[in-house]
């Protein structure tokens, strides 16, 4: 049984589907493909397709990362329009969300730990998303390696949303080498993007 890996990490849609539906052209019956992505749309818009063409996708997610294992089932063509498989990233609105701290609130620590968990799991189903979400002073420290946070900031990302980290600040907290998420910003970018914005939330 051949088996084929298919590496569409970085990729947007269609591209994850056009190259997928290639190694299904390719692959003989039998044959196992395992289709790597690393946001959840092209995952799951990978998984409807090779569902609509009669096969059983099986998936395995840690953290932004996907694994799509399949196995071809039938000779005949997947079908042909890859690109209407292609859902739209959600809708943003003209809005930015600023995180200033890396808990919410004046209250105990803890309990402003928990409140920032549930805000950024609430903000990553959010529609219509923010536009950006930018991280000033302590609060680029949602962003580093280690961060409990930071796959819930990844998953925010992956739908689009531009996410700006400060970079003096990063400087400052001596912490620029652990940020693998986003863009280490400037004042200057953050601030044209707080003009630009018809709305701040900053909680």
């Amino acid at each position: 049984m051949a088996n084929t890996t298919v590496d569409a990490r970085g990729q947007i849609c269609p591209k994850p589907l056009i190259m997928t539906k290639q190694a299904l052209d390719a692959a003989a019956v039998g044959g196992t493909l395992a289709i790597l992505v690393d946001n959840e749309t092209s995952a799951q818009n990978v998984e409807r397709y090779l569902r609509d063409n009669g096969m059983a996708p099986q998936v395995e997610r840690d953290g932004t990362q996907f694994k799509i294992g399949v196995a071809k089932v039938t000779a005949a063509a997947a079908a042909a329009d890859a690109e209407s498989y292609c859902r739209s990233t959600p809708a943003t609105g003209n809005y930015i969300v600023t995180l200033a701290a890396d808990v919410i609130g004046r209250g105990p620590a803890e309990l402003g730990a928990m409140l920032m968990k549930g805000f950024l799991a609430t903000l990553k189903e959010l529609t219509p998303a923010p536009s950006h979400l930018v991280f000033y002073s302590s609060g680029i420290l949602l962003a580093v390696d280690g961060s409990p946070h930071l796959e819930a900031i990844q998953a925010i990302e992956a739908r689009g949303i531009k996410v700006l980290v400060c970079g003096t600040c990063a400087d400052w907290y001596q912490k620029k080498a652990e940020i693998h998420v986003g863009t280490v910003s400037n004042m200057l970018t953050i601030l044209e993007t707080w003009t630009a914005a018809s709305k701040i939330i900053s909680p």
